[in-house]
Order: C-alpha cells, then structure tokens, then sequence
C-alpha cells in the first residue's frame, strides 16, 4: 500500500498581526489593524511546516502550496487529503474569492480540513469567514446525500487526531485483503453471505479482495519444502511450557507459507477459513501461531474467514497503531463481567513499545490432538473492546475495560475476565457483531474518530 498523501495549502499572501497593531498603540478595532498587512513570511510558513510535521500521521507524505491567486488552486497538486491554512483580508484581492478557491478544494472530492492559528498570534479575514464556508458546504453534502468531508481542527493535537482518522479511513479504503478458501458471514457460517458481505465491502470501503481456494492452499502445503528456521517457538518460550509431543515445526511452515502467499498477492490483510478448510485436513495443525505472528508484524489477520471481523480489526488496528485480538465473546449480566476468549492473540502490545506478552503452547481446543493453540498471557489494565455489525458493517459498540485476571477455562485458550464500565446488560441489548476485537489502553476517542470518517455510528460504554 502507497502512503497517504497530504497536501498543506495555504490561501492568501497577506496577513494581519494583531501583535503588531498593540506595539503601535492602535486599538484592535478590525478596521485599524489592516493597517499592518504584511507578505505571509518565511517564518511563519515555517512555523505551520512545524505544526504539519508534528501532525501527520507516521508514514504520510506532505507537501505544501502557497495559492496567491484563484488561479492557482485549480493546478495543486492531486492529494489524498487537503489541510487549509485560511488567510486573506478585505484589501487582499483573493479574499474576494476565498469561497472559490474553497469551492476548487471541496470539488476534488478529498478530504478538507481547515487548520487555524490562534488570534493571538494572527488576525486574518480568512480565519472570520471560514465557519460559514464549512457550514455552506455540509449543507451542500447533506443535499447532495455524501458523507461529510469538511472538518475544523480546533487546535494542534486535534489536527492530529483528525489526520489520524483520515490515515486509517486511506489506509481502509486502499487495502487489499487475501482469503485462502471460503468467505464466512458470522454468526451462520453462511459462504454464500460471504461473499456477498466481501462484495459489500468493496462498494462500501474500497478494499480490494483476491482470493485463495483451500485446495491450491493444501497442495502448496504438501509440495512446499523451503527450508525455514524450525523451533522457533520454542526457543521463545522463556520456559519448558511446550507439552511433550507438540511438534510445532507444521504452525511454522503454514506462517511461512502464508507470509509468501500473502507477498505474492500484494495484500495488506488476511483471513483465512481455517474452521471448515485447512484444520479438518492433512495439515494436522492450526493457523493460530501464524495469524498471532502476522498480527504483530502489522498484516491485520482474523481466523475463520470472518470478512466483517476482518473489517472491525482493521479499524481498530489503524486507529490505535496496535495489533489487536480477535475474540470470543461471553457476557455475565448479573455480575457485569465480559470473558473472551480465543487462540489467535497477538504478544505485541502496540508498533511502537516493543512490548510483548509471555505465552504457552498448548494444544488446539477444539481437537486435543492437534498443536498448536497459544495460550498469551495478556497483561492486566485497561483494554478496548469493539464489535462491528455484520449485515450493514455501519455500527459498532465500543467497550471500555480493564483485564483483571487471565483464566484456565475450558474453551480457547488465550482467556482472560473484563471488568467493563458500563452496563452488561444494555451492552447484550446493542449487542453487534459475531467475533469482536480487543486492543490494550483506552481507545475509544481514536477509534470512534476514524468511524467517524467511514460513516460508521460508535456507540462507546
């Protein structure tokens, strides 16, 4: 995937400051303080450079025009998303045209966000008339039934969260995800509403989708003989937790294979139909070790080719720059508990911590004598757990908690007990989803900010 493109424009070449306007003993009357028009200097263009840098998100490409006529917009340069610095006053022949030069921002379809410095700093016509720009134009959107594209960056962090949601938005609809055998619609293991729900998905969010079938899968897993480095879960056991007889040198080889597959087919994603396709064959293992391997290395991975879980991961992994743990859910009302469960977890905590959990090799649950299912000791604290609806894929219910204790149950192992902050009972009751995803932290602001974006409606507990 090409990393987003972001374009910082700058409308007006004449601005006013009010600083100046108090050092020559002038009241701050609108009229007086045109007196001091000057160029937009270099030290104020550097000055927004720095305030971009600090905002883009990691990866994102910048580049900045400076559009001193109505002229110029129409030949900027193409971008992925656009940041608008509003100068201009009412003795700058632009600002006679700053709602055309809007107008050519809005028409290339992109995302626009204004960003504006603060009054004490800068005094500009451009920074007045802005708020009635952004509200003409979503009216425009609501009339025309589009999706809102015009954002107000109310200070420099928020700037960053907004260009955050637009990264995971890009990234979203830029993706192209791989399924080795079936698509699956959760909860019904329904094939043929998988595949509707895949075709959905590219008409909805733009993500493009190749496909494996399970038989060409099995035959390169009979035939593959690369060599590959064996044991390797093993040796990163910090103790002897591996049961005797679990060979893991097959979980190995099937993330080999993977990971080539996936090299192969120029995907960012994956899912695989492990359930009904490849774990009741001559593999004689599971795909859990590779899904947990490649959600740490940043490849979003969901088992069971759950297409929609799919989905929810890859917002919730953008969002919060994270892997994250596709799960089982069970609730207990009475209590206010959540359990969840599976065998897929990632150890990495996010992309930037290098922090990873301990774990141990057990069996896969469901069939004893098959390895190998990971047991991840998940770290006690706060954790965010989301659930996207599996028909409009336009919900989504948002669940702050915190881990409070892993557990031994008989089920997936990977488990662990939530203690949630809102109320189990009206979470069942809102209830989205099949599978659901956990990432470490409170993420709900960054989460619901790129929902925002894809039109999907949070609902946060």
């Amino acid at each position: 995937m090409r990393n987003m493109k972001i374009g910082c424009i700058i409308i007006g070449n004449k601005i006013t400051h009010t600083q100046q306007a108090l050092k020559e003993g002038s009241s701050l009357d609108l009229a007086d303080c045109t007196k001091w028009d000057q160029p937009v200097d270099e030290a104020l263009l550097n000055k927004i450079k720095d305030r971009m840098k600090a905002a883009a998100p990691k990866g994102a490409e910048v580049f900045y025009e400076h559009i001193t006529s109505e002229n110029h917009i129409i030949v900027v340069q193409e971008a992925d998303a656009y940041v608008a610095v509003p100068f201009g006053n009412k003795n700058d022949s632009l600002f006679a045209a700053f709602d055309v030069v809007f107008a050519a921002l809005y028409s290339k379809n992109k995302p626009v966000v204004f960003s504006i410095l603060p009054y004490e700093e800068i005094w500009s016509y451009g920074s007045v008339f802005f708020p009635y720009f952004v509200r003409d134009y979503r009216k425009i959107d609501g009339y025309l039934g589009m999706k809102n594209q015009v954002y107000i960056s109310k200070n420099p962090e928020n700037l960053k969260e907004l260009l955050a949601a637009l990264q995971v938005k890009f990234k979203i609809n830029n993706a192209t995800a791989l399924c080795i055998g079936e698509p699956m619609y959760e909860p019904f293991h329904s094939w043929n509403w998988g595949y509707e729900m895949v075709r959905a998905m590219q008409e909805k969010f733009g993500i493009t989708w190749k496909h494996i079938s399970s038989d060409r899968f099995l035959e390169l897993y009979r035939q593959w003989d690369k060599p590959f480095e064996k044991h390797v879960l093993d040796k990163e056991l910090k103790a002897n937790r591996t049961p005797e007889g679990y060979d893991t040198t097959g979980a190995e080889k099937m993330y080999h294979i993977f990971k080539e597959l996936i090299e192969e087919a120029g995907a960012d994603v994956f899912t695989v139909n492990c359930l009904w396709s490849i774990v009741h064959t001559e593999c004689k293992t599971t795909s859990c070790y590779s899904l947990s391997k490649l959600n740490d290395e940043g490849i979003v991975s969901a088992c069971e080719a759950d297409v929609t879980t799919l989905l929810n991961m890859m917002i919730s992994t953008y969002a919060t720059d994270s892997p994250v743990f596709m799960l089982n859910p069970y609730h207990f009302p009475e209590d206010n508990k959540l359990f969840v469960s599976h065998c897929t977890s990632p150890r990495l905590h996010s992309f930037s911590s290098g922090k990873k959990d301990d774990f141990n090799i057990y069996s896969y649950y469901e069939i004893p004598q098959l390895p190998c299912g990971l047991q991840i000791i998940k770290e006690e604290g706060p954790v965010t757990v989301t659930g996207i609806s599996h028909d409009k894929m336009d919900k989504m219910i948002v669940i702050r908690g915190n881990i409070v204790r892993n557990t031994a149950f008989s089920t997936c192992r990977t488990q662990m007990e939530l203690d949630v902050e809102g109320d189990i009972k009206e979470i069942v009751e809102n209830y989205q989803g099949r599978h659901w995803a956990l990432s470490y932290g409170d993420q709900s602001r960054k989460i619901k900010l790129a929902n925002d974006m894809l039109g999907i409606e949070s609902k946060i507990f």
